[in-house]
């Protein structure tokens, strides 16, 4: 068994355009002598870094992060590399079969089309993990993420792929548990 660790360092992961980057600020230190340990405060943006959207995250009264089903971020998942630029059906439909959770290496550059995730819905396809900031360009974000959340498709955004091949693997990308919020860090693995 190995395992890869897809998740990007929180400092260091790309950031969404009109995002501040994240904070972490020493409260206490081992290292000074009057503190006993260690604390840290993290300031960031839910979607900082490899996170988990959602489904609220695009449409009103739905469920927030705390209150995702679980089994859409752990399973049978398959790697796939992809052409940077939009992904349409036609792109997509010779390589899904029985596919559960969809990893989309693109470089960064690779995106959803409209049909293509009309497509993934009518395919039961239950998450998409991509090694983009965004499951959509920047000019189609709501309609895409609204298609894919309306199926129950959730997402899993800003991964790393440098060190995965094509293929079959195991996925885990639980996200953090934060009562009412429309995502949250997930710290995502492939095992194989």
């Amino acid at each position: 068994m190995k395992i890869y660790d897809i998740s990007r360092t929180l400092q260091e992961a790309p950031l969404y355009k009109g995002d501040e980057p994240p904070e972490i600020t020493q409260i206490k230190s081992v290292y000074k002598e009057k503190d006993l340990y260690s604390l840290s405060k993290i300031t960031m943006f839910s979607h900082s870094g490899t996170h988990a959207d959602a489904f609220s995250h695009f449409l009103k009264f739905a469920q927030n992060i705390d209150e995702m089903d679980l089994d859409l971020f752990y399973g049978p998942a398959k790697v796939i590399t992809f052409n940077e630029g939009i992904l349409k059906k036609e792109d997509l439909k010779d390589k899904l079969n029985n596919v559960q959770r969809l990893i989309i290496r693109g470089n960064g550059k690779s995106f959803l089309s409209k049909d293509g995730a009309q497509f993934l819905s009518s395919k039961k396809v239950k998450l998409i993990v991509t090694d983009a900031l965004s499951v959509a360009a920047s000019d189609n974000e709501a309609e895409i993420h609204k298609i894919l959340f309306s199926a129950g498709i959730g997402a899993v955004e800003n991964a790393v792929l440098d060190a995965v091949s094509d293929g079959d693997y195991i996925l885990s990308a639980f996200p953090v548990k934060i009562k009412g919020c429309d995502g949250a860090p997930a710290r995502a693995v492939l095992i194989k």
